[in-house]
């Protein structure tokens, strides 16, 4: 599992991060997850998967004390399978108590597709994880065919504004104003932002102005090793 650091604008330092799945195999070396994901998919191994993640961070949090570096959740990847699952809940609850790990230090994040396809289990999966403190989050919004009905429709406590927005708000005048916007329309809502692809100041810069709560990015710094998260935060 890698993490990538996510900036705090308001308190100016990294309160979060993504955890994020690689594959180094020794025949074919690195894997992009966009290859070994869909296989998994198809070959039902994909709930196997999230269950190691979502272990792997667990037990990762509680070794490192990360909340006394400042970090006050991690973002964890659900795959639209897991969030089919009734009992996705129950599961997430017994390894997080069985690592005695708070519930508030983590953070959930489905895409669009996933939680269309998986609607009323989703819906009742995050009703109970909620009760819980286990926020949820929206990823890649803004990408392919993004729209409000789903912010309508599910409790997102986050919405993880997708790379290609904010690349498109830096070239043109359209995009930004679009992209300024959608900004000011979720935070009169109340869900905090997240802008992902963050990867020069100009870019950083004009999301601050924007008020956008979080940044992500290569500006600040790609996903890396468990080990190098922790001393990176340090």
């Amino acid at each position: 599992i890698f993490y990538q650091p996510i900036y705090s604008v308001e308190k100016k330092k990294f309160t979060t991060a993504e955890a994020l799945i690689r594959l180094t195999n020794e025949e074919f070396g690195y894997v992009s997850p966009d290859e070994f994901i869909p296989v998994a998919e198809r070959n039902n191994l994909i709930l196997l998967i999230g269950e190691f993640v979502f272990r792997s961070v667990c037990k990762f949090i509680i070794n490192h004390k990360l909340w006394e570096k400042g970090i006050e959740y991690i973002h964890v990847n659900l795959s639209a399978i897991q969030c089919m699952q009734e009992k996705l809940h129950e599961q997430l609850i017994e390894i997080m108590d069985f690592y005695g790990l708070e519930y508030k230090f983590i953070e959930l994040e489905v895409t669009e597709t996933a939680a269309i396809a998986s609607s009323d289990t989703l819906l009742k999966n995050m009703k109970f994880l909620m009760e819980k403190n286990i926020n949820f989050a929206l990823d890649d919004y803004g990408m392919g065919y993004s729209n409000t009905s789903s912010i309508l429709k599910y409790p997102f406590h986050t919405i993880k504004l997708d790379k290609s927005i904010v690349w498109s708000a830096v070239k043109n005048e359209k995009a930004q104003k679009l992209l300024q916007h959608t900004i000011a329309m979720f935070r009169d809502m109340g869900i905090q932002l997240v802008a992902e692809g963050v990867e020069t100041s100009e870019m950083a810069v004009m999301l601050m102005k924007m008020k956008c709560d979080y940044l992500q990015g290569f500006l600040y710094s790609k996903a890396i090793k468990g080990s190098a998260f922790v001393e990176f935060l340090t």
